[in-house]
């Protein structure tokens, strides 16, 4: 209820193009700690003033420009926590159009934005234009921009490039560099998410619970799965770093190159 009157005060702006509820209250990994992602697209930009408004006019405890990363705010009923985002259509369409239009892949997390698209709840949308983007995503999974994203992150992970993750990994260890094994680490694993998620034609979901993800949106997981993530991540500064993250990443590759032998 709170999140259909915050899109609705939104919606009051002219520039509000459309509001959406999505991230892990509308997907099936949600729980308790779950907040909800309230996210804000406009035409034109929204005043912190203009927002904090609207927050004193539904009674919420607001904190205006809270976040680090994508513009937004927190808000809050007294029972539950709203994370509200805000995401400009030009932004947002220039996102689908290298994505989704242009198949460009990324080095991790190169779908979130479609997973976010397409699993949103839609509260308000003044043109249609959300919805129509939802619809054309939705369509079907480019087979190019899979295959874009298999090979640029496999390339990255344990291919011939200069200097693959495997190989900054194992420098790292040499080193006995901690910090940067875990940022090493990181990276592979984004890539290797992506991969994975890729191959099974499925948009990836972000950055939470992606191996409850895993085992949801995908059919086939390589071998030992879920015992090879535990032990990769878990000997981060010792000997066996290299050896896991290796055995991770081979096993990975065998289950993309197994498409080919079926």
């Amino acid at each position: 209820m709170t999140a259909e009157r915050i899109a609705e005060a939104f919606s009051r702006l002219p520039r509000t193009e459309a509001v959406a509820l999505s991230g892990s209250r509308t997907s099936s990994v949600s729980d308790s700690f779950s907040d909800y992602d309230i996210y804000v697209y406009y035409a034109s930009h929204i005043s912190e003033d203009e927002r904090h408004s609207i927050y004193d006019s539904l009674g919420l405890e607001a904190k205006v420009a809270a976040s680090f990363f994508e513009e937004g705010d927190e808000a809050s009923d007294g029972k539950d926590l709203f994370d509200i985002m805000f995401r400009s259509v030009s932004w947002t369409e220039g996102e689908i159009a290298s994505v989704y239009r242009k198949r460009q892949a990324r080095l991790g997390y190169t779908t979130c934005i479609l997973y976010n698209i397409s699993a949103s709840c839609i509260l308000f949308d003044r043109n249609g234009w959300l919805g129509g983007i939802r619809e054309e995503i939705t369509s079907g999974y480019p087979e190019k921009l899979r295959e874009n994203i298999i090979r640029d992150n496999l390339m990255m992970i344990d291919g011939d490039s200069a200097f693959p993750f495997l190989r900054q990994l194992e420098l790292a260890s040499l080193r006995h560099d901690t910090v940067s094994e875990n940022h090493r680490l990181s990276a592979l694993l984004a890539s290797y998410f992506d991969v994975l998620f890729a191959f099974s034609r499925s948009y990836h979901p972000g950055e939470k619970r992606l191996v409850e993800y895993a085992h949801k949106l995908c059919p086939v997981l390589p071998e030992c799965f879920d015992e090879d993530i535990a032990e990769t991540i878990g000997s981060i500064g010792t000997e066996s770093i290299s050896e896991n993250a290796r055995r991770l990443a081979s096993r990975l590759r065998a289950l993309v190159e197994s498409e080919g032998k079926a």
